[in-house]
C-alpha cells in the first residue's frame, strides 16, 4: 500500500490579506455613491436618445454589482489560493469606476 504525501501548500500572501480587508471596507463605503449614481442616472434618459447615454446607464447600473461581486469573489479566490485572480477581482471596482469617469470625460459635452 502506498501512502500519498500531500505536498505542502504555499503560504498565503500577507499583503493580499491586508489588501482584501482594506478593499472590502472601501467597497462597503463605496456602495453609497455607487447606489446614488445608479439611482440618479435614470434622469439621464430625459436628455434624449444617444448611445453614450445608454452606455453610461450600463456602467452606472453595473457599478453596484461590481462593487459587491469584486471583493466577494476576491475572497473566494484567496480561499482557493488563486492570488493573481484575487488581485484582479479586488481592483475590478476601481477599474470599473475609472472606465465610467473616462466615459464621462470623452462624452460630447462631458468635459467643459
Amino acid at each position: 500500500m502506498t501512502n500519498a504525501v500531500a505536498s505542502p501548500k504555499p503560504p498565503r500572501s500577507r499583503l493580499l490579506l491586508i489588501a482584501l480587508i482594506v478593499g472590502t471596507i472601501v467597497a462597503i463605503v463605496a456602495m453609497v455613491p455607487a447606489l446614488a449614481v445608479a439611482t440618479m442616472s435614470v434622469m439621464v434618459v430625459a436628455a434624449g436618445t444617444n448611445p453614450v447615454i445608454y452606455t453610461f446607464l450600463v456602467f452606472a447600473f453595473g457599478m453596484p454589482v461590481v462593487v459587491v461581486l469584486g471583493p466577494v469573489l476576491a475572497w473566494i479566490a484567496f480561499g482557493l489560493r488563486r492570488e493573481r485572480t484575487s488581485w484582479v477581482l479586488l481592483i475590478s471596482p476601481a477599474v470599473w469606476a475609472c472606465l465610467t469617469v473616462g466615459l464621462l470625460a470623452v462624452a460630447p459635452g462631458g468635459s467643459s
